[in-house]
């Protein structure tokens, strides 16, 4: 029964799966990877985003187009190694988090918001788009706090961690933002009562 499981589960995968289950039960394969995956470096990152926008906008913006596809396809594979990743041994688990926490680039994860922050407000001058990201930031809050709820739960001193690495500066003038959003909104509902 087993057999025939394993065997459906196969025929159902799609090529890159199986692809990928005989370059890894083949060694010397398996080794190239690890030598050439080391070899990443970010300015070369930099260098081909750079030539890739610059050298033909039309092909470049043309092909960025199916990026929803490409996006789907990511968040998938993140989510289900997540997962995957949950159901490994605990000690198994704090190599991996360890390894990968001490080699990822906290100051280029800082300039994302840097980077992205002006052309997000571009993006953002359609209503219908402030609408739609209004409603995925919705459900992002709701999921962290699920999130904050069960890490403090489990660590009373999880928040103080956190918010030792915090810009409280940033905090504050998003609190203050909000704020005027919520009496914002509270006066137009006003309004439209008195209207009524």
């Amino acid at each position: 029964m087993m057999a025939e499981e394993e065997i459906g589960s196969e025929v159902a995968e799609g090529a890159g799966a199986r692809v990928l289950r005989e370059v890894i039960r083949t060694p010397a394969f398996l080794e190239i990877i690890k030598t050439n995956i080391t070899g990443f470096e970010p300015e070369d990152a930099r260098a081909l985003v750079r030539t890739f926008l610059r050298e033909d906008a039309n092909l470049s913006l043309s092909l960025i187009g199916t990026s929803p596809v490409v996006i789907n396809y990511i968040v998938e594979a993140i989510l289900e190694m997540g997962r995957q990743l949950a159901g490994f041994p605990p000690p198994l688990l704090d190599t991996f988090v360890s390894q990968m926490t001490s080699e990822i680039d906290s100051d280029a994860l800082k300039e994302i918001p840097v980077a992205y922050g002006p052309l997000l407000e571009k993006i953002l001058e359609s209503p219908e788009r402030q609408e739609a990201f209004a409603a995925s930031l919705g459900r992002f809050i709701t999921s962290s706090a699920r999130f904050l709820n069960r890490s403090v739960s489990r660590n009373p001193y999880f928040l103080r961690d956190v918010l030792a690495n915090v810009d409280m500066k940033e905090v504050l003038w998003t609190i203050v933002s909000i704020c005027r959003s919520i009496l914002l909104s509270l006066f137009s509902c006003v309004s439209r009562l008195i209207r009524r």
